[in-house]
């Protein structure tokens, strides 16, 4: 089976989250693509199933344990491949077909021929955290007083978002695991995504982990499908501002530094204030391994 390796949310090879993905997916049943994903050993792996120059790209996507319906960078990395094999254009707006739904897809052209993917992300309702603060954070190994009270502390889909006050405390965190699948999954969490807007780099907006134990994933360098909601709960809370009439707001993320892969994402929310229309992700990468896997 040929199978590429591709680092998504940065240009450099060894940085950012990795992928596998499977372009050629035709024959392949639920239970190989979980075998192939568990032998990858990448956070997500993703399966192209539709074909070569179809405007709508259809993709299934496989962490070492489970099938999961959205994943972002593996969804970066899979469009970045297709764009480099000249599957698909450098530029261009396109269709993802997966087990969340159909969203939009862009490619807009970076230099050197390089382009960056823009995903419209699912965005699941807001609800308050199923879990109080105080069992988070200890789940977690902080504290309270670790906690951004300026913004609150909410669920959205299988994740509870958390803000912090400082980067220290963020990269300071150290999960009990299991403990945090048991208290989880009776409320539909997965995971927690705890965030700060202290920031390594200037240009940033945020400064983020992500620890999905429940998906098999201790800590996922740099997650897309967070990143969305992230950006919309960011403009929900008075941290970013839309222009008073309509338009655009564009900023950048960081998330994987705490773990020594600093990836980068580009947040954009469309909209006017408590009007949003949509809220997209973007990011470039760079494929490191073309190979085959014995299966």
């Amino acid at each position: 089976m040929q199978i590429s390796i591709v680092d998504a949310f940065t240009r450099t090879p060894g940085l950012g989250n990795r992928a596998g993905v499977v372009l050629d997916s035709g024959g392949l049943d639920t239970p190989a693509m979980q075998r192939i994903a568990a032998a990858t050993a990448a956070s997500e792996t993703a399966f192209v199933l539709s074909r070569p120059g179809d405007k709508a790209v259809r993709l299934r996507y496989f962490t070492p344990t489970r099938e999961i319906d959205f994943c972002g960078h593996a969804t970066v990395a899979s469009f970045h491949l297709l764009s480099e094999r000249g599957l698909l254009g450098r530029a261009g707006h396109f269709q993802l077909d997966c087990g969340a739904g159909t969203y939009d897809v862009e490619l807009e052209p970076l230099e050197a021929g390089h382009s960056r993917v823009w995903i419209v992300t699912p965005q699941p309702p807001w609800r308050e955290s199923p879990l109080p603060i105080e069992v988070v954070m200890s789940l977690l190994g902080g504290t309270v007083d670790m906690v951004d009270r300026s913004l609150p502390v909410l669920a959205g889909g299988h994740r509870i978002f958390v803000p912090l006050l400082r980067r220290e405390d963020v990269w300071a965190l150290a999960p009990r695991f299991e403990a945090l699948v048991r208290a989880g999954q009776p409320h539909g969490i997965e995971g927690v995504f705890v965030f700060c807007r202290e920031t390594k780099d200037a240009s940033s907006v945020t400064h983020a982990r992500n620890f999905v134990p429940g998906f098999g994933v201790a800590e996922d360098p740099v997650t897309g499908s967070a990143h969305g909601p992230l950006a919309e709960y960011l403009v929900n809370h008075g941290v970013l501002k839309l222009p008073e009439a309509g338009g655009l707001v564009r900023v950048r993320a960081e998330q994987g530094d705490a773990i020594g892969k600093p990836g980068r994402l580009e947040l954009e929310v469309k909209g006017r204030p408590g009007a949003l229309e949509r809220a997209r992700v973007g990011g470039a990468a760079v494929t490191v391994i073309e190979g085959s896997l014995r299966i």
